[in-house]
């Protein structure tokens, strides 16, 4: 494990006709607390040298400051909610103090599957179809999280596990080679 790499922690909760996940985040202390002492130092020189700059110099770092306290906010806060049901899937995402409720019908979703990343700016996560769009949710997750998702869903809810993990052609996930 990279002291700098992002992680989230992962609860999955089955109800009645319900699977909830939650994805919290888990940010890399390390990392916060250099950023933490970047931001104190710059900002201690902002304020050392405040009267002696220009007016556009310090609307400049004034908005470096500022936004890096920003960034760190970011980090610590974000946490996704993803909830099955029989009809539909929703996806809650909380961004510092902003919340945003995706919903999309299940009928209508297929090929749930977890996803690793593809490139540096990519997240690893879980990722469904819905017509010709990609849905990609649950960022951070690892495989087997994404696994244990995945498994929890075929337990609790196997009609809608057999819906968002069929290919659009069939109703299951597996490819039949009838060799016989």
């Amino acid at each position: 494990m990279s002291l700098f790499k992002r992680e989230r922690a992962t609860t999955i909760e089955a109800m009645s006709g319900t699977v909830r996940v939650t994805v919290t985040p888990k940010p890399a202390r390390i990392a916060l607390i250099v950023e933490a002492v970047g931001i104190v130092i710059f900002g201690t020189y902002l304020f050392r040298a405040w009267a002696s700059m220009p007016l556009w110099y310090r609307t400049l770092l004034t908005c470096a400051v500022a936004g890096a306290f920003f960034a760190s906010f970011y980090q610590v806060s974000g946490s996704e909610m993803i909830e099955f049901d029989a009809r539909r899937l929703f996806i809650t995402k909380q961004m510092l103090g902003w919340t945003r409720v995706l919903e999309y019908p299940v009928s209508q979703c297929h090929e749930l599957e977890w996803r690793e990343a593809q490139s540096e700016g990519d997240t690893s996560g879980l990722q469904c179809k819905m017509g010709w769009r990609t849905i990609k949710f649950g960022k951070y997750i690892s495989e087997d999280e994404g696994i244990e998702v995945l498994t929890a869903l075929q337990n609790n809810l196997p009609d809608v596990a057999q819906q968002l993990l069929a290919t659009p052609d069939s109703k299951n996930h597996f490819t039949t080679l009838n060799l016989s």
